[in-house]
């Protein structure tokens, strides 16, 4: 029963990610944490390839629409694919009290962005800019083991980008990136791939179904609403559980590695 849960909410959380383009990782870290799984060389290795596929397949959906702008999606794929495996290397010296500290800021990050109803009237920040600020954003998202868009794409909103033109050029952008941050944690990495297989294909096929969703314009402002709502959700019921351990437990918490609570 346990992982018929799991599968069904990493399913769903593609389906959402998949309709914005961000890739499934930022909700499927949470998801995967709430398991007795290790953050760095468990969860984040799955999380990121989890992060391509369903980038990709999302970006399936979008190509088919005809929404991508595929000037823009090259050159972010660019930076992308060079400042995200920077920060995976670092993942790996930092510890996980701290990766999961960082993760909750992000959190907030995004759902203030996120929330802000700033209308898509026109691009109110250069391109140019945005491609700036995503080297820094890759490098905290290959630390975190999710992929940029999840800070990305709330950017591009906030600047004026419509919904699906962001999220389809962001489709694109991720999906090399989330693969070759993968590279760093493969040496460490320890996952149970008969877990991990069906959870890919539930991941796939979400992300796929979100695209196609998205495409075929489906109400963003609610769809913004509701992928905060999991997000913060996940993220509290994550956050109760690691200070409940901190609590019962001081001495044996996390610094470096080791199981999640």
């Amino acid at each position: 029963m346990g992982d018929v849960i799991l599968y069904a909410a990493i399913c769903l959380a593609s389906v959402i990610s998949g309709m914005l383009g961000i890739g499934v990782a930022f909700a499927a870290v949470p998801i995967l944490g709430i398991g007795d799984m290790d953050l760095i060389n468990g969860i984040q290795p799955i999380a990121l390839f989890l992060n391509g596929v369903t980038a990709l397949f999302s970006a399936i959906s979008f190509s088919r629409a005809g929404y991508i702008d595929w000037r823009r999606a090259g050159a972010l794929a660019a930076v992308c694919s060079i400042f995200s495996p920077l920060g995976a290397l670092a993942a790996q010296a930092v510890g996980e009290t701290i990766l999961w500290g960082a993760y909750f800021a992000a959190v907030l990050v995004v759902v203030c962005l996120l929330w802000r109803n700033r209308p898509a009237a026109g691009e109110t920040l250069p391109f140019k800019q945005i491609l700036w600020w995503s080297a820094p954003i890759s490098a905290i998202s290959g630390l975190l083991g999710v992929g940029p868009g999840f800070l990305i794409v709330p950017l591009m909103l906030f600047a004026g980008f419509g919904p699906r033109s962001a999220a389809a050029i962001n489709a694109v952008a991720v999906t090399p990136a989330s693969f070759i941050s993968l590279l760093p944690h493969i040496e460490h990495a320890s996952v149970d791939i008969a877990v991990a297989v069906p959870i890919v294909v539930c991941a796939a096929g979400g992300a796929f179904l979100g695209g196609y969703l998205s495409s075929a314009r489906m109400p963003e402002f609610a769809l913004r609403r509701l992928f905060i709502a999991v997000i913060v959700a996940l993220s509290t019921y994550k956050a109760v559980i690691l200070f409940d351990a901190h609590a019962r437990h001081p001495a044996a918490a996390p610094q470096t590695s080791g199981r999640v609570p």
